[in-house]
């Protein structure tokens, strides 16, 4: 008498995590953009007049936070995003992008901390400091946002290594040819997301200048990128199996069938 066992793999709903993901891209990018909107507009290499603004403005810290959630809620998207292209060839891109964004997300959380907690402090005691102290402390809080400029070069280098990872993703992606044209799609706008966050790294390297101002428009196709995360996550939420894999599956079958 022989017992069948059927063997079930227990993980994540695919599904439910896809649909989380597209939730959290677009309230992610909502919640920075508002944070964003919220926090002073003084170029920050304008630096005496943008110290005198972040003086008088109470809730710096609350701003920073707000940004920093909102990269988070990104990041899980992201993460989302590896999880449903995590199979075949495009899986071994995916994941290595997800963990790049990881990094991003983190260094972004340094980033944040620096720019919304220590400078903060530091040009507050700048604008109450007397005469004869004001000059050092300004130094000081100088010293502050130079870190603080360091950091978001590396937060948006890691990111543009994410984007360029997915757009390997996307490009190895092994799904049935109805939705090639999406997957290209999504590939394009992967590679040019790299492109422009690489891109205002590298300037940015260098400290904040009018230079890197200019620059920061190539962050835009990340924004895009981040939307069309959400919406690609809604719309294709599960892998569509095809002709190929379905035959490798059953050959695998037949293969450890006792009977056959």
């Amino acid at each position: 008498m022989s017992i069948d066992k059927e063997i079930t793999t227990v993980g994540p709903s695919e599904r439910y995590f896809s649909n989380l993901g597209a939730l959290t891209a677009i309230l992610g990018l909502g919640v920075y953009s508002v944070s964003a909107y919220l926090h002073p507009f003084t170029p920050p290499h304008h630096t005496r007049d943008a110290f005198s603004d972040y003086a008088v403005e109470s809730l710096w810290a609350i701003y920073h936070l707000g940004e920093f959630l909102g990269m988070l809620l990104m990041g899980a998207a992201i993460i989302s995003l590896a999880f449903r292209l995590r199979r075949g060839v495009s899986g071994v891109w995916a994941t290595l992008g997800g963990a790049a964004m990881v990094v991003c997300v983190g260094v972004y959380g340094i980033f944040a901390a620096v720019d919304g907690v220590a400078l903060g402090v530091m040009v507050d005691r700048w604008a109450a400091a007397g005469p004869e102290q004001q000059e050092l402390l300004y130094e000081t809080a100088f010293a502050v946002r130079q870190i603080e400029g360091g950091l978001f070069s590396i937060q948006w280098f890691m990111f543009g290594i994410a984007a360029g990872l997915f757009a390997g993703a996307f490009f190895t992606s092994s799904e049935s040819s109805a939705r090639l044209d999406w997957f290209s799609g999504m590939g394009i706008l992967s590679a040019m997301a790299s492109l422009g966050a690489l891109s205002f790294a590298i300037v940015q390297a260098h400290g904040y200048t009018d230079l890197s101002m200019t620059f920061q428009t190539g962050l835009m196709p990340g924004v895009i990128w981040i939307v069309a995360v959400g919406v690609f996550l809604y719309r294709h939420p599960v892998h569509i199996q095809t002709l190929s894999e379905a035959s490798s599956r059953e050959d695998d079958e037949e293969r450890h069938d006792p009977a056959s």
